[in-house]
């Protein structure tokens, strides 16, 4: 349900369902936009439509949305008809009773591929969060393979809907060699005896962002500078703290082939993401390994799964007090610590969870429902014989 124009974690799935062979050929459907294409070769056997729809313009007001959501419904009903799809890989709730739709139709096998606890992005209980959780509990025994992406979230599904667990397949990038990069010194005027905190990733609350605005701006120095580089509803915030402040910087977001390159060039990354919603609190996020693979130490807020990892492999600290005082109170205890022993830590445990190995659970995952490259060569030959 995005116009897939950075699904990372997605087009890493892809082409390494398409390497192991598990399909001949592999179709994205995404949502249209009059500035980008709406048919694009990925690579060979992978293709992306984006589907501009009739309803999109309208407001969203939630009589609208319901429109909306009638017209993609119908729309990739028959575009998955018409490819002849015998698997539906849904990776978004809403797209799951879509998928479920196909299976009941068409027959195909239905994948939920969730890229967070979506049902619990918010607290309470509004009308949004209601509607959501009745329909993944409608729908979420039809699937034959469900995968998520940290292991109490995995858990969560078991407790709360009695399913076999998911498989988790963390989101985290390639192996890439420890090489140190330059970009922020030389591109936006950091000097050389400054230490780089890097935050990357969406400028949007619940992310801890505007609490390390706060705290830099009451740091007395700038031997520590904090350098934002993203986009999201933030950003203008951020850029108008980087001209008012002397160690607080704006980069924006760069494409994904080359992220890595730009976080080996900070010293440090911070993730401070908020116990706001237990999708949250749950969270395990590609920037946390990003972080890691390009040898940062890493300075996280006390999220489960996320402070846990850090903890175990003493890769990094955690925050726990989110008050100005309190997150430079960490930063500054945190320089203290052996810095180099944590980005050897911190490069192993991406080394020992990166998309290699994450790959090789997928593939596992897909065999484990009769889908693999062995199933295509028997389907081969069923068809020849």
């Amino acid at each position: 349900m995005t116009e897939c124009v950075n699904e990372s974690r997605l087009l890493k799935q892809v082409h390494s369902l398409k390497k192991a062979n598990v399909f001949n050929s592999i179709f994205i459907i995404a949502l249209g936009s009059d500035k980008l294409k709406k048919h694009e070769i990925i690579s060979s056997g992978v293709e992306l439509f984006r589907l501009c729809l009739i309803s999109r313009r309208l407001p969203r007001f939630w009589l609208f949305q319901v429109v909306k959501y009638i017209e993609i419904f119908i729309r990739l009903v028959l575009k998955i008809r018409k490819l002849g799809a015998n698997v539906v890989n849904a990776h978004s709730l809403a797209a799951l009773p879509i998928a479920c739709i196909c299976k009941a139709l068409f027959g195909a096998k239905v994948i939920y591929d969730a890229h967070e606890l979506e049902t619990e992005q918010v607290g309470g209980m509004s009308l949004r969060k209601k509607i959501s959780k009745w329909v993944e509990k409608k729908f979420i025994h039809c699937g034959d393979l469900m995968i998520v992406v940290s292991e109490s979230i995995a858990d969560w599904y078991v407790d709360e809907y009695n399913i076999k667990r998911p498989s988790v397949v963390f989101n985290v990038p390639k192996k890439r060699e420890l090489q140190k990069k330059n970009h922020f010194r030389e591109q936006i005027g950091i000097r050389n005896d400054q230490v780089i905190l890097l935050y990357q990733g969406g400028l949007a609350a619940g992310r801890g962002v505007n609490s390390l605005l706060v705290a830099f701006k009451a740091r007395q120095d700038d031997k520590v500078v904090a350098v934002f580089m993203g986009y999201g509803p933030l950003q203008q915030t951020i850029q108008t703290a980087a001209a008012e402040q002397q160690n607080i910087f704006y980069h924006p977001a760069v494409i994904p082939q080359v992220v890595l390159e730009y976080t080996a060039s900070a010293d440090l990354g911070i993730s401070l993401i908020e116990n706001t919603c237990l999708s949250y609190y749950y969270c395990m996020p590609n920037k946390l390994f990003e972080y890691a693979m390009a040898g940062l130490p890493v300075l996280v807020s006390n999220m489960k799964d996320m402070s846990e990892l850090v903890t175990k492999h003493q890769m990094g600290a955690v925050v726990t007090d989110f008050s100005a005082a309190g997150i430079n109170r960490a930063l500054d205890d945190f320089l203290m610590q052996d810095l180099a022993t944590m980005k050897v830590n911190a490069y192993r445990v991406a080394c020992d969870n990166a998309w290699e190995v994450q790959e090789q659970r997928m593939l596992a995952a897909y065999q484990a429902i009769g889908l693999s490259a062995a199933t295509q060569r028997l389907r081969a030959d069923d068809c020849h014989h």
